[in-house]
This record gives C-alpha cells, structure tokens and sequence, in this order.
C-alpha cells in the first residue's frame, strides 16, 4: 500500500502555500469572468481592447476569457469585431426575467425606511396590461397610527404618490387611457382633471418624486419615487404613508432625499444604469 506523501519531505505534494496561491488565482479567474459578462451585458458593442481597458486587465486575458466565453455562448463575436452577450445569456434572462422577486428585493429597504423614519413604506408595483398598480408589499413601524394596506388589489395610477410617480413614465397613450378610466378620487370624489394630472406629472419627471394630499386616505400624506428595470421601464414605485400632521413636523427633504437613494439602489438591483455609471474594475 503507497503511504501518502509527507507535504514537509515529498517534493510531489503542494504545500499550503501552493494549494493557497492556486485557489487564489481560481479565484481571480472567477471574479474576472464575472466583471467581463456584467461588462459584455451592461456594455455591448465594444471591442476587446475596450474592454481590457474597463476591467483594467492585459488585452491577451481578455481575449482568452472571451475565448472561453464564446465556446459557452456566454459571449458573441459582433460585427467589427466587437462582442456582446450570447445566446445562453440571453436564455437566462428570459427565463428569470417573468419571475423577478421584487418583493424579496424590495425588503430590506423597507425595512429600513420605516426604521429610520417610524412611518408605513410601501412596494407599489404596475400591472402594465391593466393600467393599473397595487400595493405588494409594506414596511410597518412600531406605531399605534400604523396604516394597514391592502395589498394586491388592482387600483387605479391616477391616484396617490405611489401611483402618479408610475404613471408620470409610462407612453402618452397609456396616460390618456389611465386617466379616462381612473374613475373618481377615493377620498372627495373628485373626478380625474387630465391638465392637473398631466402637470403633475411633468412636475414628477422633472423632480424624480411625489408628494400628494389625501388622495386615497384622509389626513394622509403620500410620497412616492419610481424604480426602472434593466431597459430603463418602469416597474413601480417605493412610497410613505404619512400622517398630515406629522408631514407638517417633518424634515421633508431627508425624507425625500432617502426615498428616492433607496428607488434608486433598488433600480440598480434590477440593472438599470444611469448614464455614465461604469462596472466596477477588476484588481
């Protein structure tokens, strides 16, 4: 029987530094393919030259990596020779992209806000088909004048914070058809005023929020901000419920300022990039 070599005495056996500096260029490896496709799908059209230069690696790994990639259909070679996603990519994101959990994303910045400003947050999301928006989810503080929500009924986008910040980035169209079919407001009954609703709404592209008075509960403020998914389509929208009086006390701005960093991180979550954000790079 052939005793197993002594890592101290065998010259054949790896010794822990060895097996410690392979799984760390394993490593390396992994995180490079892993910055390389977020670059190919959050960048494409580039060449691999463009690409070393983003990750801030060798021309020649770059290239071996696309190699591999492109044998996996993870990558594909463009015209002019630049890359973009394969076709398995392409794949995945079919099959994931009808079953995106945002509730589970939209979770810890819930929480948070509720935390930070003791007042209800909502997940407000559109049903697209139906022009019309429910409330998935809510962030309940430790307070006796809590809201309960109802949520996953369908109402209408012309109504509340929540709602308008939605509707404010759909196509003129499908504003029109939201508001003939909005039907009267839930609080004063007040019929859906196309010229107030459409400045309202320019108002909401220009700031990137909005604040409304007891559009759908008495005494309440509204404030939502909207989140985008990957092709920069709305999704839906992070918001507060807010007792008037205490809104009157408030520090509005921060509570503006936090709503809509938290919209915007949980955009990026689903992949949406403003303008001029790179990839981190590769070290």
């Amino acid at each position: 029987m052939k005793k197993a070599g002594n890592p101290a005495t065998d010259p054949a056996s790896p010794t822990a530094s060895e097996a410690s500096a392979g799984e760390g260029k394993e490593t390396s490896t992994v995180k490079r393919v892993l910055l390389l496709l977020q670059c190919l799908v959050d960048h494409p059209g580039e060449s691999a030259q463009a690409l070393a230069q983003r990750l801030n690696l060798p021309r020649s790994s770059v290239h071996r990596l696309l190699a591999t990639l492109r044998d996996n259909e993870y990558a594909g070679h463009e015209a002019g020779g630049t890359f973009g996603p394969g076709l398995e990519i392409y794949r995945m994101a079919a099959k994931l992209g009808g079953h995106m959990p945002y509730r589970r994303l939209a979770e810890p910045y819930l929480q948070a806000l509720s935390a930070e400003f003791h007042e209800t947050s909502l997940l407000t999301l559109l049903e697209r088909r139906q022009l019309k928006m429910f409330h998935a989810a809510s962030g309940s503080p430790d307070d006796p004048m809590r809201y309960n929500i109802g949520l996953n009924v369908l109402e209408p986008l012309v109504w509340g914070a929540t709602a308008r910040v939605i509707l404010a980035h759909l196509s003129p169209q499908e504003i029109d058809s939201a508001i003939a079919a909005g039907g009267p407001s839930p609080v004063q009954g007040l019929a859906p005023d196309a010229r107030e609703i459409g400045e309202a709404l320019a108002r909401i592209r220009h700031d990137g929020y909005a604040v409304t008075h007891s559009h759908r509960t008495p005494n309440t403020v509204g404030v939502g901000a909207p989140f985008f998914d990957a092709d920069g389509a709305v999704v839906g929208s992070l918001g507060f419920l807010i007792p008037s009086f205490r809104w009157e006390q408030s520090d509005a701005d921060r509570v503006i300022t936090a709503l809509r960093e938290a919209a915007g991180a949980l955009s990026a979550r689903l992949g949406y990039r403003s303008a001029g954000s790179r990839p981190p790079g590769a070290n």
